[in-house]
C-alpha cells in the first residue's frame, strides 16, 4: 500500500467525526495529527509514536471496574477497533483474533468484507491469521505485527461488548495467574513429550459424542470459506485442488474397499486348490 492510500485510510478512519485530528496520547507528546511513515505505516513521522497511541484519542477506554455495562456492536466501532490490529500489519495476535471473530459474527457478511478490504486485508488472509503475499505477489517470510503492549491496550476495547467481555476477563485472569508461575531453571529435560503423550492417551479413553455438522449451528462468518484450501501455504494451494480436500474421507474409504475386494479375488484359487486336494 502506498503513502497516498495510507493517508486516505487514516482520513476514512475518522470520516464524519467532528472531534478533530488523531492526536498522540503519549504523556508529554505534543503531536496533534498522525502522519503514517513511508516505510512503517504504523509509526508517526512527526512524533515517532505508534498508531495505537494515536487512535486511542478517538476510542473509549473501558476499565474492568465499570461493571456489566456493555455496548451494542456496530460496524463503525468494529472498524475502529480493527484498525488497532490490522492497519499496517500482516499478522494478528491469536487472542485478538478470537475476540474479533466474535464481533464479526454479529455483523453482516458484507460489513465484514468491507472492513477488511478497507484495511488492506483479504478475507482469506484474515481467516488464516496472517498475510500470505504482498501486493506484488511475493510470498512473505516476515510479518509486521503489533507489539505486546499494544495488544494489552487493545484487549481492553473488547470489554465494551457483551459478546467478548467475559472472555477478556478470563484472559486477564490467566495472565495474572501466569505471572505467578515460577519457571524452573535447574532441569534441562522437562520430559514434555511424555507428558503430552500420556495426556493424549487419557483423553482417547474418554468416550466422545460426535456431533454432525449443521449449517444451522454456525454463523455466516464461520461458513464463508467452503474449502480448507484457503488455509494452505502457497506451495500447496496451487497443487491441491479444493474438491480433493472435501472428499479425502470418501477416497480413503473407496481405496480400502478396493483393497479388500482384490484380496478376496486373490484368495479364491487357493481355496479351490484346497478343496480339490
Amino acid at each position: 500500500m502506498d503513502l497516498k492510500k495510507s493517508l486516505y485510510l487514516v482520513s476514512l478512519f475518522w470520516f464524519n467525526r467532528s472531534t478533530g485530528a488523531i492526536c498522540c496520547t503519549v504523556v508529554n507528546c505534543n503531536c496533534d495529527s498522525f502522519k503514517p511513515g513511508k516505510l512503517r505505516r504504523r509509526l508517526c513521522e512527526r512524533c515517532r509514536h505508534g498508531w495505537v497511541a494515536h487512535a486511542l484519542s478517538k476510542l473509549k477506554v473501558h476499565h474492568m471496574y465499570q461493571g456489566s455495562q456493555v455496548e451494542i456492536v456496530h460496524s463503525n466501532v468494529v472498524f475502529d477497533i480493527c484498525s488497532l490490529m490490522l492497519y499496517g500489519t500482516q499478522a494478528i495476535p491469536v487472542r485478538l483474533k478470537i475476540l474479533l471473530d466474535r464481533l464479526f459474527s454479529v455483523l453482516k457478511q458484507e460489513e465484514v468484507i468491507q472492513i477488511l478490504n478497507a484495511l488492506d486485508w483479504t478475507l482469506q488472509d484474515y481467516i488464516r491469521g496472517y498475510v500470505l503475499q504482498d501486493v506484488t505477489g511475493k510470498v512473505l517470510d516476515r510479518w509486521a505485527i503489533m507489539t505486546f503492549e499494544e495488544e494489552i491496550i487493545t484487549l481492553q476495547q473488547f470489554l465494551r461488548f457483551g459478546e467478548t467481555k467475559s472472555i477478556v476477563e478470563l484472559m486477564a485472569l490467566q495472565d495474572k495467574e501466569g505471572q505467578a508461575v515460577v519457571v524452573p531453571t535447574t532441569r534441562t529435560n522437562s520430559d514434555i513429550r511424555s507428558f503430552i503423550e500420556s495426556s493424549m492417551q487419557r483423553s482417547v479413553r474418554l468416550p466422545a459424542k460426535a456431533e454432525a455438522p449443521s449449517c444451522s449451528n454456525g454463523h455466516h462468518f464461520e461458513t464463508l470459506v467452503n474449502s480448507m484450501a484457503l488455509m494452505l501455504p502457497l506451495q500447496l494451494l496451487n497443487s491441491v485442488p479444493a474438491p480433493l480436500l472435501s472428499s479425502s474421507t470418501d477416497s480413503s474409504h473407496q481405496e480400502a474397499q478396493t483393497r479388500h475386494e482384490t484380496s478376496e479375488r486373490a484368495s479364491e484359487p487357493v481355496e479351490g486348490a484346497v478343496q480339490n486336494g
